[in-house]
């Protein structure tokens, strides 16, 4: 029967988190029938959405279908959770959108209705796919599923399936094992010729045909594959018999027994055997705040390295010069010349006469000068539509840091330097850390002048952890807002973000 065919008089039922039920070649079936109905309502290249399991529906007769996607910026619960990282940013639409939501689909039934990352909480799991953490496949998907899964779960749209006719064509192969009936043909992938078949399928018909000569080349040089530590499907559990090398001496004893080499047929593939439910899930990386901590620190010293040698170079230089003027001003130029005895008219002077010692002279007291005032900081405005981070590492590279602003007064030493550019949004040195606004220098800060309405710490489902200057209804403010705005909203933000460089004054 065509999945595709929805009965009228049939009685559908929400498949939901029962997909946990099905044996991998009836998971496989179902995702091959919703992407023949993506195919048929909005064609090849096109995006449908609505792919999670809440939304798929079966009949009496065995059909699936999917139900309706929700409106753009309308996703909620779990229709939120299966959207591809570029949906869920930016708002990106295409075919390899939906290629991602049903690789999640696959990877949730495999895994006991768990989404990728479920140790790390609801929140950080969902953090640690959008920033394009890999995804692997759980083990109990087996060898063949796990690479189309892993595949179709590609953070990087280019890495993906670019279709969900790509997909099916992959997941037929998985479920009709091609691999263990001969030679691969079109009439036996696709049923049809060879010359019927469109781009796509000849490209995946060329993909297969290249997988099992490198599998025929493998057993014609006579290498042995490293044994499997599961069932395998495809030319991968047919493992080549290694040819026997000569031996060094002859062996006076009869060959040792070969163990026949099983070959599976169509009808038991251990590929798409059912999957226990009570099957351990794969070991997930816990979100170790620690952790992060310790290589953020190693990354600050890395980057602190070339300015630790530069200030070090120019306090060998300061140092050296200074000792030089110490030298020349101990050795003058010129010679002094030797005291000479003035002598009044007529008056005579007694040869023999030993002179009498004079007083010792009086040290005259130095007046006292005046403290210098002590320095204050300066700083540099850069224009230009970067990334928090980015106008961070620059200001680094630069010899100095983000602003750091202690009171009123330094805010309004920035102020007046921003105002000298026509920019509405300024990048300071702090960011939330944990729940709590740091500062990039260690600083007890109690000035927060924030903007009306600030600070909103979310954008609908972005974080904004990142503290910048804003110019509204004639007033500055602190606003906090998301890592890189010009590159989100270009049209709104682009030529009007600036940062802050601040160099402290030498010790």
């Amino acid at each position: 029967m065509d999945n595709r065919e929805i009965k009228e008089n049939s009685v559908w039922q929400p498949l939901g988190d029962a997909i946990t039920d099905l044996d991998r070649r009836e998971l496989c079936s179902l995702v091959v029938a919703l992407c023949c109905q993506i195919q048929d309502e909005v064609g090849t290249g096109a995006f449908r959405g609505g792919v999670y399991p809440d939304n798929v529906s079966r009949d009496d007769n065995g059909s699936w279908r999917l139900g309706p996607a929700a409106a753009e910026g309308e996703w909620e619960g779990q229709e939120r959770e299966f959207l591809a990282p570029e949906l869920f940013w930016n708002g990106e639409k295409g075919p390899s959108a939906d290629v991602y939501s049903l690789g999640m689909l696959l990877y949730y039934a495999v895994n006991c209705a768990r989404m990728p990352f479920y140790k790390s909480g609801e929140d950080g799991a969902r953090q640690r796919r959008m920033n394009g953490e890999a995804i692997k496949a759980p083990k109990a998907a087996g060898r063949r599923l796990s690479e189309i899964i892993e595949k179709a779960l590609a953070f990087q749209i280019g890495e993906r399936y670019q279709s969900v006719e790509e997909l099916k064509a992959a997941l037929l192969s998985c479920v009709d094992n091609i691999y263990l009936s001969g030679p691969v043909s079109a009439e036996q992938l696709y049923n049809k010729s060879e010359d019927d078949l469109s781009h796509v399928e000849k490209m995946m018909l060329d993909i297969l045909r290249k997988e099992e000569d490198a599998q025929m080349d493998a057993a014609d040089s006579g290498e042995e594959e490293e044994a499997p530590t599961e069932p395998v499907v495809g030319p991968l559990m047919q493992q080549p018999e290694p040819e026997s090398e000569p031996p060094s001496e002859p062996e006076p004893e009869s060959e040792p027994e070969q163990k026949p080499i099983v070959i599976l047929t169509e009808e038991k593939n251990p590929e798409l055997e059912p999957v226990v439910i009570g099957r351990p899930a794969p070991v997930q990386y816990q979100n170790s705040t620690e952790r992060e901590r310790s290589i953020a620190k190693k990354i600050r010293r890395r980057r602190r390295r070339p300015f630790i040698m530069i200030l070090l170079a120019v306090a060998i230089l300061l140092s050296a010069a200074a000792l030089y003027d110490y030298i020349q001003a101990r050795r003058p130029d010129e010679p002094v010349p030797p005291p000479t005895e003035t002598t009044a008219p007529n008056e005579v002077l007694a040869p023999a006469e030993t002179p009498t010692p004079s007083e010792a002279p009086v040290e005259a007291t130095p007046e006292p000068t005046e403290e210098p005032a002590p320095k204050e900081s300066t700083y540099q405005v850069i224009v230009g539509d970067v990334s928090w981070i980015t106008a961070r590492d620059s200001s680094i590279y630069a010899g100095g840091h983000l602003v750091v602003i202690n009171d009123e007064e330094e805010f309004r030493r920035v102020i007046a330097a921003v105002e000298e550019f026509n920019v509405s949004y300024v990048w300071i040195g702090c960011r939330r850390v944990d729940g709590a606004m740091t500062w990039v220098k260690d600083a007890e800060i109690d000035f927060w002048p924030w903007a009306s309405g600030e600070p909103s710490i979310v954008d609908g489902y972005v974080p904004e952890d990142y503290l910048m200057l804003s110019y509204s209804d004639g007033r500055w403010g602190y606003n906090d807002n998301r890592n890189d705005p010009a590159g989100d909203y270009p049209a709104f933000y682009s030529g009007r973000i600036a940062y802050v460089i601040e160099f402290e004054p030498e010790a």
